[in-house]
C-alpha cells in the first residue's frame, strides 16, 4: 500500500489544464458550469461515464479509465435540459437521468425522464411506456429510477404514474428493447419503493394529505411492507409530519427484513439506525455524530450502504468496515492538502476516481489504478480557475442577540494592505433548510475577486446542526432567522475588519432574506440583489398549499390571521420602506419559486424605486443554462461595482 501512496503523492505536482494567472479573472471563468460532473466508473473498471457541460448543453461522455480522451454518447434533443445523473447497469448499459421544465394546465412542472445507452453500439433509447406515452398529460409525466438490479444488468426498476392505478407503480424495464413490465399495481398511496438484493420490492413509503373530514387533518407518511413478492403489502405505521422523531429510509439490508433509517430519535441529531421492519422497532444505532447531523449514507459500487457522511466545514465520512476505512484513508493520504472523497470506483476497488477540492481551489478528479500502481490527473471542474490565486475561506462564529452562537464564514480579498477594510457583501444561503460550507464556491470567489469581503452564515433553521437548531427557524421567516443574519452584520461591524459599506445578495430563500432586509433594515445596505427570490410569502405558501406541499414549518396554514400576517414580512407589501437600489433576476421556467415573485414585485415597485429586473426566458431556478448564468454573474458584478 505504501508503494502506491508514494507514487500518488506525485500527482499533486502534475500540471493542471489552466489559463495563465491574470490580475482580474474574467466573469465567465466563474460563471461556467462545472465542466465535469457525476463521473461513474464501470464495475469492471475499464470505463468512466460522466456529464460534460458544453456551451450547447450537457453531453454524456465515455472515457477509458486513465485516459483524457472522451467520446460523446448522447446530447438530448433539448440541448438546455439538465442531466441529473448517470449510472451503470453492468458494464454495457448506462442509465441517464434527465429533467426539464414543461408547461401543462396553467403550471410549469419539472419533468424527469430516463434514457438507456448501450456503450458498445452507442444506441440511445428513451425509456417511456408506450401506452402511457399516448396520454395527453404524458408531456409532464416523470420516470424515476427505482433501482438497478445487482444480479440482472439487462433490466432496471422504474417508477412512473399509472393512470390505471392512480398512483406511481413499479415496472421492470428491459434495457435491450425498452419494454415495460409492471411488477404490481400500486394501491397503497406509495411514492418511493425499496427493493431487496434480489430486486424484489419489499418496502414502500407514501406521503398523503388528509383534509380532516373523518381523519386527522395534516400531512402523513405511511410505511408499507411485504416479506416476499407473493404477498400483498400491509400498512406498518402512519406518522404525521412535524410530530415525533424523524424517519427517513435510506435502504434495506440484503434480505429485505431490516431498513437503514435516518432519524433524530434519542439524540436530537440525524443518526443512522437499523430498523426491524416487521416488528416496527429500532434495533440499534449504527452511527451518530456528537455535534452534527448526518447528511446521508455512503454506498459502494454495488449500491450497498457502507458508511455515512456529515458536514462540519467540509464533508466527513465514516465507514463501517475497517478495510473500507483504511482504503479511504489511503486515498486521502495520497492527496494531502485537499478535501477528498471517493467519487466512484470499480467493483474490486482497484480502479478509483477521487475528487479533491479546497476552499480556494476548484474540484478536480484524479484516477488511481491500485493494481498497476499508477495514477494521474483526469479533469478539473473549473479548468480556467486552476492556478489562479483565489481567496481562502475563514470559519468564524458570532453570538446572536439572544446569545446563541451562529457558525459562519468570512472570505476576504487577496492583497489587502494593513488597515484596509473592504466593502462587504452579505450572502445568506437558500433553502432555508440547507447550509453553507467552506468548499470552493464560484460565486463567493467572483465577488471576492472584485475586491469585496463575503459573509455567509448558518442562521437558525439551517440544517446539519441538530434538530433544535433547525426547528428554531420554523415559523421564523422574516423574524428570528432574519435577525440571525443581521446580528452577523452587526457583529462584524465591531471587528474592524470590513467597512460599513455593504450590499446583501441572495438566491431563493437567500433572495427573500435580501429583499426583507431591504425594508426591515432599509438604511444598512447600499444595494440589494435577489436571484430567484421571494417577495410575497403569503402567495408562496398559498401556491404551495394548492399543490399539497407541506408548509407547516413556515406558517400554520389553517390560522387565517397567521397567513395574513405574512404580509408584514414580505417585501411586496412594504415597498414604501425600501431605500436601496435593487437587482432582480429570475427565470420564467422556475419550478421552485415562480418568476411572478420577482415580476410582480418589479411591476409594483418600478415607479417608486431604483430597480432593475432581468428575466431569462426558459430560465430555471438554478441558472443551469450557461448563457443565463454568465449574464447573471456579469450583471451582479456590475451592480456591486456601481454601488460599493
Amino acid at each position: 500500500m505504501d508503494k502506491w501512496i508514494k507514487i500518488l503523492a506525485l500527482l499533486l505536482t502534475l500540471p493542471l489544464p489552466c489559463m495563465a494567472a491574470t490580475s482580474t479573472i474574467p466573469v465567465e471563468s466563474f460563471s461556467n458550469l462545472r465542466m465535469i460532473e457525476s463521473p461513474q466508473v464501470s464495475p469492471n473498471g475499464k470505463s468512466i461515464v460522466a456529464i460534460y457541460n458544453t456551451e450547447n448543453g450537457p453531453l454524456v461522455v465515455l472515457s477509458a479509465f486513465g485516459s483524457k480522451e472522451i467520446t460523446g454518447l448522447a446530447q438530448l434533443k433539448k440541448a438546455k435540459d439538465r442531466v441529473d445523473f448517470v449510472s451503470w447497469s453492468g458494464n454495457e448499459h448506462v442509465i441517464i437521468g434527465t429533467s426539464y421544465p414543461d408547461y401543462y394546465n396553467g403550471m410549469y412542472f419539472r419533468v424527469s425522464r430516463l434514457y438507456g445507452i448501450n456503450v458498445k453500439n452507442k444506441k440511445v433509447r428513451e425509456l417511456i411506456h408506450k401506452r402511457m406515452s399516448k396520454e395527453s398529460f404524458h408531456v409532464v409525466q416523470s420516470y424515476q429510477l427505482t433501482s438497478t438490479l445487482k444480479h440482472d444488468a439487462e433490466h432496471i426498476l422504474v417508477s412512473t404514474y399509472d393512470k390505471r392505478d392512480k398512483a406511481y407503480s413499479v415496472f421492470k424495464v428491459d434495457l435491450t428493447d425498452g419494454s415495460f413490465e409492471k411488477e404490481f399495481a400500486n394501491r397503497y398511496e406509495v411514492g418511493a419503493w425499496y427493493p431487496d438484493a434480489d430486486g424484489v420490492i419489499r418496502l414502500g413509503i407514501g406521503g398523503e394529505k388528509e383534509k380532516g373530514l373523518f381523519q386527522e387533518k395534516g400531512h402523513f407518511i405511511s410505511t408499507w411492507y411485504r416479506t416476499n413478492e407473493d404477498e400483498i403489502f400491509t400498512l406498518l405505521h402512519k406518522k404525521k409530519m412535524g410530530e415525533g422523531a424523524t424517519f427517513s429510509v435510506k435502504g434495506l439490508t440484503d434480505d429485505g427484513s431490516k431498513a437503514y433509517v435516518m432519524s433524530d430519535r434519542e439524540t436530537g441529531r440525524q443518526s443512522l439506525w437499523l430498523y426491524d421492519i416487521a416488528s416496527g422497532k429500532f434495533e440499534s444505532k449504527l452511527f451518530g455524530h456528537e455535534k452534527f447531523d448526518l447528511n446521508g449514507t455512503v454506498k459502494n459500487s454495488a449500491g450497498n450502504i457502507v458508511g455515512v457522511a456529515w458536514d462540519d466545514d467540509f464533508e466527513r465520512r465514516h465507514y463501517f468496515d475497517e478495510q473500507d476505512s483504511q482504503h479511504f484513508e489511503s486515498i486521502k493520504s495520497a492527496l494531502k492538502g485537499y478535501e477528498v472523497y471517493i467519487a466512484s470506483e470499480s467493483k474490486d476497488k482497484t480502479k478509483v476516481l477521487a475528487h479533491a477540492i479546497k476552499d480556494n481551489s476548484p474540484g478536480k478528479y484524479f484516477w488511481i489504478d491500485l493494481s498497476a500502481n499508477k495514477g494521474g490527473m483526469w479533469f478539473s471542474q473549473y479548468p480556467h480557475l486552476e492556478k489562479q490565486q483565489l481567496a481562502t475561506v475563514q470559519a468564524i462564529q458570532y453570538p446572536a442577540s439572544d446569545g446563541v452562537i451562529i457558525p459562519a464564514y468570512l472570505t476576504l480579498p487577496l492583497g489587502l494592505k494593513e488597515g484596509e477594510r473592504p466593502a462587504l457583501v452579505v450572502l445568506p444561503h437558500g433553502g432555508p433548510h440547507s447550509r453553507s460550507t467552506r468548499y470552493f464556491n464560484p460565486l463567493v470567489q467572483l465577488i471576492v475577486s472584485r475586491g469585496y469581503a463575503v459573509l455567509q452564515m448558518n442562521f437558525r433553521g439551517s440544517k446539519g446542526f441538530g434538530t433544535q437548531f433547525e426547528t428554531a427557524g420554523y415559523y421564523q421567516w422574516g423574524k428570528l432567522m432574519q435577525q440571525d443574519v443581521m446580528d452577523g452584520v452587526a457583529w462584524l461591524d465591531t471587528q474592524n475588519i470590513v467597512s460599513k459599506d455593504a450590499c446583501i445578495v441572495g438566491a431563493s430563500y437567500g433572495g427573500y432574506v435580501a429583499l426583507t432586509a431591504a425594508f426591515q433594515d432599509s438604511k444598512r445596505f447600499k444595494c440589494v440583489a435577489s436571484i430567484a427570490g421571494i417577495s410575497d410569502l403569503k402567495e408562496l405558501v398559498e401556491d404551495e398549499e394548492r399543490q399539497s406541499t407541506y408548509v407547516d414549518n413556515i406558517v400554520e396554514f389553517d390560522d387565517d390571521a397567521a397567513v395574513d400576517a405574512l404580509d408584514e414580512v414580505s417585501a411586496i407589501a412594504n415597498i414604501s420602506k425600501i431605500k436601496a437600489p435593487i437587482l432582480l433576476i429570475h427565470g420564467t421556467r422556475d419550478t421552485r419559486v415562480g418568476y411572478s415573485q420577482s415580476k410582480d414585485f418589479y411591476n409594483k415597485a418600478k415607479s417608486k424605486l431604483d430597480i432593475n429586473y432581468i428575466e431569462f426566458e426558459n430560465g430555471t431556478h438554478f441558472l443551469d443554462n450557461p448563457d443565463n448564468r454568465k449574464v447573471a454573474y456579469d450583471e451582479l458584478s456590475k451592480f456591486l461595482n456601481k454601488h460599493l
